[in-house]
Parts: C-alpha cells; sequence; structure tokens
C-alpha cells in the first residue's frame, strides 16, 4: 500500500523515473564536451563509468525520449548546459538549486501530468505542483506564473539570448485565461536586461508589472497569451525568414495612441492570422523591435532561444562584430 500511495500521489516519482534519468544522459554529453573525464563525469551524476561510456554513444542516446514530459529540446539543452558548466566549475549547491527548481517548475506549469497518469495518477482537477510552488496564488495564476518563471530560467541559461535585448531591454509577459486588465498578466518588472558578460538579469516577474506588453496582449482578445520583445535589424529578419516565422511590420508612428503596438497588434494579427512576429520598425527616437507571440512563455522563449542560436551563427559567418550588442 505504502508503495502504491507513492506510486500514485507523488509526482516525484516522474522526476525520479523519467526526468532525472534524461537530465543525467544531457549531463553526460555537456560535461565531456566541456573536456571531464569519464570517472569524474560518472562521480558528478552518480552513475557508473560503463554507464558513462554507454551514454556517450550518441546513436544509443538520441534512440530515447522524454516520455510524457512536454518539454522543447532547446530549452532541456540550454537548462543542460548551464548545469553542467555549473558542475565543471564546481559550484554544486547551485547546480543542485538550479536544476531542481527547473524541474518544479516543468511540474507547477502542468508539463509532468502526461507522466504522472501514466503512473496511475487520474490529472482531474489537480493542481499539486502548481500549488506545492505556488500555495499564495489561485491555480490559473499559478500556471501563468510557473509558466513564465521556467521561461526566464531558459532564456538565462541560453548562450546567445542576450544578443537579442534590445536598447530599450526586453520583456516577456503572459496572460491569464480572459485575461481583463494588465493585473491580470504578469510580467518582470523593470524589464530585461544584459550585463557587460551578457548575462541576463532580471528580477521575479509580478502581475501588473508590464503596462506596455499587458496592452498589447489585452489588445488582441486572447488570439495569444504570451508577448516579448527582442531587438530588430537585418540579422534578426534574416533568421526569422530562415526559420519560417510568419511577420507583418508596422510603424508605430503609422499608429497614434497610448501604446502604438497594441493598436497594431489588434489590427496585424487580424490580417494575418499565421503571423506570430509583429516587427515595429521604429521611428523618430524609436528603437525597432520585434514582438514575438505564443499561447505559453515558455512557447515565446524557447522561439527565442532558437533564434538567439540562428542570430549567433548568422553573426559569425557574415563577420558581425557581436562585441557592441
Amino acid at each position: 500500500m505504502q508503495f502504491l500511495l507513492r506510486i500514485l500521489m507523488f509526482p516525484e516519482t516522474v522526476a525520479s523515473n523519467v526526468f532525472i534519468p534524461y537530465l543525467r544522459k544531457l549531463l553526460i554529453l555537456e560535461l565531456r564536451r566541456l573536456g571531464m573525464s569519464q570517472t569524474d563525469i560518472a562521480r558528478l551524476t552518480g552513475v557508473t563509468q560503463a554507464a558513462v561510456s554507454k551514454v556517450l554513444n550518441k546513436e544509443y542516446f538520441h534512440s530515447e525520449k522524454v516520455s510524457g514530459l512536454d518539454l522543447a529540446e532547446q530549452e532541456l539543452k540550454a537548462v543542460s548546459k548551464r548545469i553542467a558548466k555549473l558542475l565543471y566549475n564546481g559550484n554544486l549547491n547551485e547546480a543542485g538549486y538550479l536544476a531542481n527548481r527547473y524541474w518544479w517548475l516543468v511540474a507547477a506549469s502542468g508539463d509532468a501530468c502526461k507522466a504522472h497518469e501514466r503512473y496511475g495518477w487520474r490529472k482531474s482537477e489537480c493542481f499539486i505542483c502548481t500549488k506545492v510552488v505556488y500555495p499564495e496564488l489561485d491555480v490559473s495564476r499559478g500556471l501563468v506564473m510557473a509558466d513564465l518563471e521556467r521561461a526566464l530560467l531558459v532564456l538565462s541559461s541560453s548562450e546567445y539570448f542576450g544578443f537579442l535585448i534590445p536598447e530599450v531591454m526586453s520583456n516577456i509577459a503572459v496572460a491569464i485565461p480572459g485575461a481583463k486588465s494588465i493585473y491580470d498578466v504578469a510580467a518582470v518588472p523593470g524589464r530585461i536586461s544584459r550585463s557587460k558578460t551578457n548575462e541576463v538579469l532580471y528580477r521575479r516577474p509580478e502581475f501588473g508589472a508590464s503596462r506596455h506588453l499587458g496592452g498589447i496582449l489585452l489588445s488582441i482578445n486572447g488570439k495569444f497569451r504570451a508577448v516579448m520583445n527582442i531587438r530588430y535589424d537585418e540579422v534578426i529578419r534574416e533568421s526569422l525568414i530562415s526559420m519560417g516565422i510568419s511577420f507583418k511590420e508596422f510603424s508605430s508612428e503609422d499608429y497614434p495612441s497610448a501604446n502604438p503596438a497594441a493598436s497594431a497588434a489588434a489590427d496585424l494579427l487580424e490580417k494575418c492570422p499565421d503571423c506570430r512576429a509583429l516587427v515595429d520598425v521604429g521611428g523618430t527616437n524609436i528603437e525597432s523591435v520585434v514582438y514575438l507571440f505564443g499561447n505559453r512563455a515558455i512557447e515565446v522563449a524557447n522561439l527565442a532561444v532558437s533564434l538567439g542560436d540562428l542570430y549567433y551563427a548568422v553573426s559569425v559567418k557574415y563577420g558581425k562584430s557581436l562585441g557592441n550588442l
């Protein structure tokens, strides 16, 4: 009976049986790439050297999937690289905190539910993970906050996202279903910036923190529930096209209002139902930016991570200097 209760009731079962084994394999590959010996990798990851050797056979590893977890490849790679770098540098506590925090945000945002169901747990009205992480919030707001914090963790783990932050800085916002005011939209207070070493900096998100992005989401009546702004230049344009992302361009000067981007979004997304991005080409004292849209913050963040990777690759290919970005 105790074993049955442990399997059915506790989401940690999914972590130990599904998430941790997969993350461990990603860490093994990354630690090896960083030059660590198989013996040291085995010691850090808690497996035998023979198990490490087996994982390093890429054909074996890539034949597996993260069963039941709704996780995009780019976010897993970004987070595992950050954890591996902390382990490699001896920052064991930071690595452990990051891995645990990421797992609980995955679970709290609802993306471990399918895997939990496979162990016999009925998902109907289940809010265990969300309430564990956000006991002070109702479930709908807890799901939004978990989604947004997870997106920020992924963005800050990305090697190249920092290059996409414009002079006006970035932000990312996500609304609860049926949002009516900016206090139904969570975002980062003071926006997302980057340090001189390209580290992504942000404060913990709050509801009502961005009138600008909140206004954009409210203007489009639930067509998308998440939005993010990033820089825009010729390399970003080429990257958007290469990734097959449909977009429309506008000038905020053509939409005179308190929130020109919100007015443009309400107009252009109606005319372009396939658009996932809108580009404000700027104007007098107005910086050009891209607005990325999605149904969840993690969806938009993963799109930005992919754009960051491509942006870096294209910039290097054409010899574009990234030092002053």
